[in-house]
């Protein structure tokens, strides 16, 4: 710390002591867990799964899966055609995949660099191909 004379022959801090001094109470405050502004620690994706007429699918298989471990979770939607994964990390991609009646959805991605805490995205399912 600098100590300087006024003309009284009084001691003060000089300003740059005071800069260091606030920057280093904005580390201890961060260091000490105090809340900062920052991401959440964990995601969620969301969505409703439908038809081409977007008409709820009941009991869809939605798969999730992990770019960085190829971990697969998966879920079926509810009678509204609901479906919700939650849990998951900042720092990984995933892929979201509906499927039904052996007709899957086209895949969707959620990625890193997305800001959002919860994510919304809608799958649809395309009508059966008719076999010949």
């Amino acid at each position: 710390m600098i100590l300087t004379n006024n003309k009284m022959g009084t001691s003060r801090r000089s300003r740059g002591s005071a800069g260091a001094l606030l920057a280093a109470m904005c580390i201890l405050a961060c260091a000490t867990g105090l809340p900062a502004k920052e991401k959440k620690s964990t995601r969620s994706v969301e969505g409703v799964v439908s038809d081409a007429a977007e008409n709820p699918i009941a009991g869809a298989t939605v798969t999730l899966t992990d770019l960085t471990t190829g971990k697969k979770s998966a879920s079926y939607t509810s009678p509204d055609g609901k479906y919700q994964f939650s849990g998951l990390e900042w720092t990984r991609d995933y892929e979201v995949q509906a499927t039904s009646k052996g007709v899957a959805s086209q895949v969707r991605r959620v990625s890193t660099i997305d800001p959002r805490n919860k994510i919304t995205l809608n799958l649809q399912i395309p009508p059966p191909k008719e076999t010949e």
